[in-house]
């Protein structure tokens, strides 16, 4: 995967790299687009909290007035708050989305496919995220199928989240992940996640040792001239879960509501209804899900890669 997109490498990062001491790479738009403040800040500094507290070095990454940034500083963080603070427009960026949000000099936040082309040309290998974006439902009509997909496809990272968003269509989103080359474990489970909830009854293979990953990583990458990524489906806290049962309703109306949009508005939309519906649920187990990877991903990231 080439890309020559200018980055803006933070201290704390640059110094940890050089050192090969242990990064994970962390998305921005659960910032700039998932919370309202200040419960985006909140969990910006909840999440790097856990990095540093299984002592791996948190990378941010979010693009500022044109520029990539890997890992943000308070002054960084400071700036961001204040374009939300002000109501400036931030884009929801994918990794097509970068180059003219450099030449513009825009902001926004990265999402999975950005956050994973600027994660490995700043030479991280493990981020972590909430869940991946893939074939939305109905795509047989919209053909919307996250690009996500191709990113997973053709940059090597390990990948932790907690399945993919409740919202698509979970076997087509696996099916696209297996003719993509993209192998999918199970975090010391045999069922792919699916946000919200635990199971999604769609069976994929166990990994139960961090040493497992990280040698079926190494193998990877040594051993194909273009490695897919890796991706760990790490199921949510079972004390935080909602049960399919109970969440899929709620899907159903939402889609139903978001009929007329289209493109990068639905995924933002759903959410947001989801958690009218659920009257907050949907934003409590989506905060402990993030969590929940970001200490796996610390741990995996531990590891010797």
């Amino acid at each position: 995967m080439n890309s020559n997109f200018p980055l803006k490498v933070s201290p704390a990062v640059a110094q940890a790299l050089a050192a090969h001491k242990p990064v994970l790479a962390l998305e921005s738009t659960v910032i700039t687009h998932g919370l309202p403040y200040p419960q985006n800040f909140a969990i910006l500094t909840a999440l790097e909290a856990i990095a540093d507290q299984h002592h791996v070095v948190p990378a941010t990454i979010c693009v500022l007035d044109g520029e990539c940034l890997i890992g943000m500083q308070s002054s960084d963080i400071e700036n961001l708050k204040s374009k939300i603070l002000q109501g400036e427009e931030l884009q929801k960026l994918a990794w097509r989305d970068l180059p003219l949000a450099i030449v513009r000099k825009a902001s926004g936040g990265t999402t999975v496919s950005a956050t994973m082309a600027l994660a490995h040309k700043a030479g991280i290998k493990v981020f972590a995220t909430g869940g991946i974006g893939g074939v939305h439902r109905a795509w047989q009509k919209t053909l919307d199928i996250s690009l996500d997909i191709k990113s997973l496809a053709e940059i090597p990272l390990i990948v932790v989240c907690a399945g993919c968003k409740a919202i698509l269509d979970i076997g087509a989103t696996l099916e696209a992940l297996e003719t993509a080359n993209v192998p999918v474990y199970g975090w010391q489970c045999q069922d792919f996640p699916s946000f919200y909830s635990r199971n999604s009854g769609y069976k994929i293979p166990e990994i139960s040792k961090l040493s497992e990953i990280a040698e079926v990583y190494r193998l990877m990458s040594e051993n194909a001239e273009q490695a897919p990524a890796l991706l760990i489906a790490n199921p949510i806290p079972e004390a935080d879960e909602i049960l399919y049962s109970d969440i899929e309703p709620h899907i159903r109306q939402a889609l139903k509501d978001a009929q007329a949009l289209s493109g990068k508005a639905v995924t933002p939309y759903l959410l947001d209804k989801l958690a009218q519906s659920t009257a907050g649920k949907s934003v409590t187990a989506n905060l402990a899900l993030l969590k929940n990877n970001v200490r796996l991903g610390a741990l995996i990231a531990g590891e010797r890669l």
